[in-house]
């Protein structure tokens, strides 16, 4: 395959032909794409897949260049830079490796290699710059090869060379510089006048036990080239990364005369190649550690303790609050809430202690050498402390909060990660205890969050069939003991189980999103039996249906219920949705727009639990709503707690005076009844009547309710 590259008006008029030899055609798109970003280069890439196909390109010397995969299937591409110099070929390679591993790097530089890159690890320009270093490397060596008769050019070349050169006495004592070139001096900052005759030491400072130096003395002994890396100093003092060639030049009788240096500065290199495994192990926008360098940390910290038998703590923090600020100020001022969050943590914990960035608003704490676990809660109350300063941005005051979850280990741990995770559940559980504090990890949370998975996963298997089924509970008037409704509850008959109380997987479904299929399936269903009911005549008004906030606040709630209605053909006063006072919580002002769009679709509303929330006082005279339902934990000790007695009397009073209805739920005692009656209550839903049936019973009940003088009223 042969891809061109566009020509510029300041490359050469003939373009470079690369050849690229790599099996994997990712990686081959992956080079063609950083070729086209390596700028200044006028060339045409031919791409052959196999290693017998690149054997046949070399030995056929057609190419500029050739970029050599280190893998090649089951051979390796060091098999074709040792035939190419082995035939003699003086055009470049350039070996690509998945592995950064300096012994490879030293053996592709011995058998011939031009340079040797990363995968991963170099970018367009890196490639490109890579590409013109080894065709002047190799127009340097071509060009000192040839005969005195061409000096004159030579000196003329290495005078233009980017790179620099230096041409040492081999013979002489302590083998002094007899000639360097204007780029050394742009290189290094000292002029040839300056480095004339002495030795190339002077520019390692005190950096003389660099391994590269090592391979220089071994070269020089088996009379060989060397390529290495050196860290280097300019004349100023400043350190610079130099590239160096260094070739022996023999006799006619093979006596090596002097050496050259061709040195290249890759400063510029190295510092891309440290960004990016910087930024390969630290969070962009913070500069923390991610989580790649995370479980690094972890790890270490596993290992400490374990050693020295110590405690490692581990907290995950979760901002509360911040998603609201991204939403609705956007990202921008988001991101500054997280680098100020973050160094406000910073300062709250040890040097040798880990801060990293999960992802999101998601922080993690490592606490290594713990002498005490407890020592973490201090640490934890001061970053809950820190966080829930205001932070101010633009005369903007913001606030945001932290939970926290921690969890202890002494390193005996085979998964260290699994520590983030019980930290993770911890953190969830301190959300669920109002936010801004922090739980600790426990076994018995463990299997708590390991049973609530199993309960979603089984719950999901039996949305997927809809294994649920509707009883009803009537509701009885208060005066004449007749019937005047149902409400319509949820079954979960498990086939293992039994029958799972709607208590125990509701705030799962409701957690998961689960529940919107589920109360979907509810609402349908209902409307579909009161329609059976009124089509045998045996319909009391309308059927309650509880709805979940997750639902009565979705945008396409009311279209739902007027779905639900027209599939049925139930008319819209024999259905009455109920809402609990979270509701008004959630977001009050939605809630009323919803239920007055509700009512004027026909069908009743009333409100569930009444008395058990925190904003009904506020709201209720705004709410379009028909009924109030009193919970059954006034009614329960409305006998025997005179407290009980006057908040249900208070709420009756208040209704009636706002013209609502009154249903108290579980009453199961005559003398419940007769508190009830006495204060005005209008209707009673609970055991003393009815308890909750499967539908069928349901209308074997309601035959027998509409019998002459048959009434429920005790």
């Amino acid at each position: 395959m042969t891809i061109g590259a566009a020509p510029s008006m300041s490359l050469p008029e003939h373009p470079l032909r690369l050849l690229l030899i790599e099996d994997d055609e990712d990686d081959f798109l992956i080079i063609r794409d950083l070729l086209r970003e390596a700028g200044n280069l006028h060339y045409v890439l031919e791409w052959v897949d196999s290693f017998e196909r690149g054997l046949n390109a070399i030995d056929s010397d057609a190419h500029d260049l050739y970029l050599i995969d280190y893998r090649l299937g089951a051979d390796s591409g060091l098999e074709l830079v040792r035939h190419a110099s082995a035939r003699g070929m003086q055009h470049p390679l350039i070996l690509l490796t998945g592995q950064d591993d300096s012994d490879l790097d030293a053996r592709a530089i011995e058998l011939g290699a031009s340079d040797y890159l990363v995968k991963g690890q170099f970018d367009g320009r890196l490639l490109g710059r890579s590409i013109r270093y080894a065709l002047e490397r190799a127009t340097a060596r071509e060009r000192l090869s040839r005969s005195n008769t061409r000096s004159t050019l030579l000196q003329r070349c290495l005078e233009a060379s980017y790179n620099g050169v230096l041409i040492v006495d081999a013979r002489a004592a302590d083998q002094p510089i007899i000639y360097a070139n204007q780029a050394f001096e742009r290189i290094t900052g000292y002029r040839e006048e300056e480095v004339l005759g002495r030795n190339c030491r002077f520019l390692q400072g005190n950096q003389t036990q660099q391994p590269g130096i090592a391979e220089i003395r071994r070269c020089m002994a088996e009379q060989r080239e060397a390529h290495v890396v050196l860290r280097n100093f300019r004349k100023d003092g400043s350190a610079f990364w130099n590239d160096l060639y260094i070739a022996p030049v023999p006799d006619e009788r093979g006596v090596i005369t002097h050496y050259i240096g061709v040195q290249n500065d890759i400063s510029e290199r190295k510092r891309f190649e440290s960004e990016l495994a910087y930024n390969a192990s630290h969070d962009v926008l913070t500069g923390l550690p991610n989580r790649s360098l995370l479980e690094d940390r972890l790890l270490q910290g596993c290992q400490i303790a374990r050693r020295y038998a110590r405690e490692l703590a581990v907290m995950l923090i979760d901002l509360d609050g911040f998603k609201p600020i991204n939403d609705t100020l956007g990202h921008a001022m988001g991101d500054k809430i997280l680098v100020e969050v973050a160094q406000r943590m910073n300062a709250q914990i040890r040097p040798g202690d880990t801060l990293a960035r999960l992802g999101g608003d998601e922080f993690v704490v490592l606490l290594p050498d713990l002498a005490h676990g407890e020592d973490a809660l201090l640490v934890a109350e001061r970053l809950i402390h820190s966080i829930a300063r205001p932070y101010h941005f633009n005369e903007l005051e913001l606030h945001v909060t932290a939970s926290i979850g921690i969890t202890l280990s002494d390193g005996d741990i085979e998964q260290p990660m699994k520590l983030i995770q019980e930290a993770d559940l911890a953190m969830y559980q301190a959300k669920q205890h109002g936010r801004n504090n922090y739980q600790w990890y426990t076994e018995h949370l463990n299997q708590e969050v390991s049973e609530r998975m199993t309960l979603r996963n089984e719950l999901q298997k039996a949305i997927e069939t809809m294994s649920f089924e509707l009883h009803y509970q009537p509701q009885i008037d208060a005066r004449s003991g007749a019937v005047i409704g149902s409400e319509a509850l949820l079954r979960w008959p498990h086939a293992e189980r039994g029958m799972i109380s709607p208590m125990q997987f509701i705030p799962v479904a409701e957690d998961t999103g689960q529940i919107i299929p589920i109360s979907q399936w509810v609402l349908d269903t209902a409307c579909r039996h009161n329609r059976q009911l009124l089509d045998q005549g045996l319909a009391r008004g309308a059927v309650s249906v509880n709805i979940s906030a997750v639902h009565f606040l979705r945008s396409n709630f009311v279209e739902t219920v007027r779905r639900a209605l027209d599939n049925s053909a139930l008319p819209a006063h024999l259905l009455e949705l109920e809402i609990t006072e979270s509701v008004l919580l959630k977001n009050a002002e939605r809630a009323i727009e919803l239920l007055h769009e509700l009512r004027a679709l026909g069908v009743g509303l009333a409100l569930d639990d009444f008395g058990t929330g925190y904003s009904s006082l506020s709201y209720l005279k705004d709410l379009p709503i028909d009924k109030v339902k009193i919970d059954r934990s006034f009614v329960h000790e409305l006998i025997s707690d005179r407290r009980d007695a006057a908040i249900t009397q208070g709420i009756i009073s208040m209704a009636h005076h706002l013209d609502l209805m009154v249903v108290a739920e579980g009453v199961e005692t005559a003398e419940q009844a007769d508190f009830l009656s006495r204060n005005q209550c209008d209707a009673f839903q609970g055991y003393l009547y009815a308890r909750a049936m499967p539908f069928a019973e349901l209308e074997r009940y309601l035959q027998q309710a509409r019998q002459p003088g048959k009434t429920l009223k005790k």
